[in-house]
């Protein structure tokens, strides 16, 4: 009885630390209709960002020695360890997993194709961090982060994909400089937005700032979603309309 009882919490916990990443998932790619991605794409995408988790680890292992060369300042420990750390490793990771794999890939036709290839492998990140904090610290720790930790995974994921979207149709157009600008946005506004999301959330003293800052940036998350959505087109838009120009 206790044996089946152990099996049935650790499927209650699973469950509890995969729905919210996964329903978002397929909330995201449900919008995705003019040309739904590629299954074994977004899985490669998925599952790359779970295997990113691993040298994010080690790599985070070294961030937090160094944010501990300053404990007897806490505002600089606090900056390196939950705001530098977090944001630009992880993002970091994301990034490299979509840039790597989408960026030749001939799927990679449409603009919306850049948000849920970057919701996806954020995603991914934070499925595995999910059960990992699930289960050491229970069901209580999965319902915070379902409303809250799981969501801001997925807008990060969002304005890193809005600038890598921008960012190909640069390329496309041949236009060098703004694709390696909106490149490093991608990276960037993702990375910015994380460490100031675990920077306010692990500052007690700016708990009203923490909330107040998540439902701004999720809100504007999500309505980029629907406006990417709305106005996905081919990225190859600029030529089509340059030879159509020319054969008229």
């Amino acid at each position: 009885m206790a044996y089946t009882s152990s099996i049935l919490y650790i499927i209650v916990l699973l469950a509890a630390a995969l729905i919210p990443p996964l329903y978002l998932l397929q909330r995201v790619k449900a919008m995705d209709r003019i040309e739904p991605e590629p299954p074994a794409l977004l899985k490669k995408l998925y599952l790359y960002g779970i295997v990113g988790a691993v040298p994010v680890i080690f790599l985070e292992y070294l961030g937090d020695s160094i944010a501990d060369m300053f404990q007897s300042d806490p505002l600089i420990y606090m900056f390196i360890a939950y705001f530098c750390v977090p944001g630009f490793i992880e993002e970091g990771m994301k990034y490299f997993v979509v840039k790597k794999t989408t960026w030749k890939n001939p799927a990679f036709n449409y603009t919306y194709d850049a948000i849920v290839y970057s919701v996806f492998a954020s995603l991914g990140f934070a499925s595995i961090e999910n059960i990992m904090y699930v289960f050491n610290y229970g069901l209580g720790t999965a319902i915070v982060r379902a409303f809250l930790s799981i969501p801001a995974h997925c807008c990060f994921g969002v304005y890193m994909g809005q600038q890598y979207a921008k960012a190909k149709e640069a390329e496309m157009k041949g236009e060098d400089a703004k694709r390696k600008t909106y490149l490093r946005r991608a990276y960037l506004y993702a990375a910015v937005l994380h460490g100031t999301y675990d920077f306010l959330a692990m500052s007690q003293n700016l708990q009203i700032a923490f909330y107040v800052f998540f439902i701004i940036f999720a809100y504007f998350g999500f309505m980029e979603v629907k406006k990417a959505s709305a106005s996905d087109h081919p990225i190859d838009t600029y030529i089509h309309q340059s030879e159509d120009t020319f054969v008229l």
